[in-house]
């Protein structure tokens, strides 16, 4: 049965550096606490052509974008201009004066009447995420009727290839006699008409994934102008208990043309284990220890059980149980040697069988050996 997981609000989002870039006057002072002029002679009047908060809409991680606002002097007086103060530590100002040769770092920049001067604000969108982004800087002025202005910019940031849901693939208590199948959803917000050049997986002959374009109520759904949806498919056959793979998509995206999901789950079959966990926390290095877990085959037919895998130290045999009445039921038994050094397992023991439907057999395994002689 094909499963969709509905979207959540997916919004990732990115805290920016801001960076002005400004050209200052050779000879000033610091201006962080500039005087408004008092002057009752000619004064500077500030003229900004755009609005103060600036859009960029749509970013992916990793990018940046730039945005000026020109600062025009339309009063008679000489203005001044200086950083005051910003939203973001990471923030720099700069200064551009019109009609200066190079880039000389100033504290405060002049502006002649009928001059202007060009403020860029670059944004960094980097890795970080979080929800709507707004950052900037106020400038400071020496014009009596505008001491200072907030330059600011906004947007959303996501990443370049966005995978929903966004974790892992998850197939839990899936069984190895019949098809499992999911799907995700694979789109990008700064780029809708990415391609998918290709799906594959890490193991080929069990998991296979095909991508289509989403449908358009998908897009709705989605909250998405375009993208794709990949449909996961687990066969029949794959190894008894836990599993860990990876899905590999191929992109056009410039800044992300691989994206790798991992898929992971446990499958269960004609063959069971009682408990599904080979587990010994009190092992002493010096006495060892013994554990038994029991091997149930379906419909009591004869198995033949062969270890492929074990922890080095641990020592393990199955045999069939000698009652009658437990056919099918084999006794696995798991040996820690005395004299086995002190230290944590966290293995699996992997079991290769003739069963014609399940050829393979994981069984986790977690041990604590601990020396209580030591010391």
């Amino acid at each position: 049965m094909l499963r969709w997981i509905v979207l959540a609000a997916l919004v990732v989002v990115l805290t920016a550096a801001a960076t002005f870039m400004i050209q200052y006057g050779p000879e000033s002072d610091t201006r962080a606490s500039h005087a408004v002029n008092e002057s009752t002679g000619p004064q500077p009047k500030v003229e900004i052509d755009k609005p103060l908060i600036h859009d960029f809409g749509t970013m992916s991680q990793q990018t940046s974008a730039t945005h000026a606002w020109e600062i025009k002097n339309v009063g008679e007086g000489v203005l001044d201009l200086w950083q005051e103060s910003t939203t973001c530590s990471c923030t720099v100002a700069k200064l551009r004066a019109k009609g200066e040769e190079g880039e000389v770092q100033k504290k405060v920049v002049k502006i002649k009447p009928g001059d202007s001067t060009k403020i860029d604000l670059e944004w960094q969108t980097k890795n970080s995420k979080g929800e709507d982004y707004a950052q900037g800087a106020t400038i400071g002025t020496n014009d009596p009727s505008r001491p200072s202005f907030s330059l600011t910019v906004k947007g959303k940031v996501y990443p370049p290839v966005v995978i929903f849901p966004p974790e892992m693939i998850t197939f839990n208590g899936i069984s190895n006699e019949e098809v499992s199948r999911t799907r995700i959803a694979v789109f990008s917000m700064d780029r809708p008409d990415m391609k998918i050049k290709k799906v594959s997986s890490s193991r080929p002959a069990s998991i296979v994934a095909t991508a289509e374009p989403l449908s358009e109520s998908d897009c709705v759904q989605l909250k998405v102008k375009k993208g794709y949806r990949v449909d996961v498919e687990v066969k029949p056959g794959m190894p008894l208990g836990n599993f860990q793979d990876e899905l590999v998509i191929e992109t056009d995206h410039p800044l992300r043309p691989v994206v790798k999901v991992t898929i992971a789950g446990r499958t269960t079959g004609p063959i069971s284990v009682l408990p599904e966990r080979l587990r010994m926390s009190n092992v002493t290095s010096k006495q060892g220890a013994t554990q038994n877990l029991t091997l149930i085959v379906r419909g009591g037919k004869p198995t033949r059980f062969d270890v492929t895998h074990k922890p080095a130290k641990v020592e393990i045999e199955i045999k069939p149980n000698a009652t009658p009445s437990q056919k099918g039921r084999y006794l696995l038994t798991a040996t820690v040697p005395p004299g086995t050094a002190a230290g944590h397992i966290e293995e699996e023991i992997v079991i290769k069988t003739d069963h014609p439907k399940a050829s393979e057999l994981k069984i986790p395994v977690t041990i604590l050996i601990s020396n209580t002689d030591a010391g």
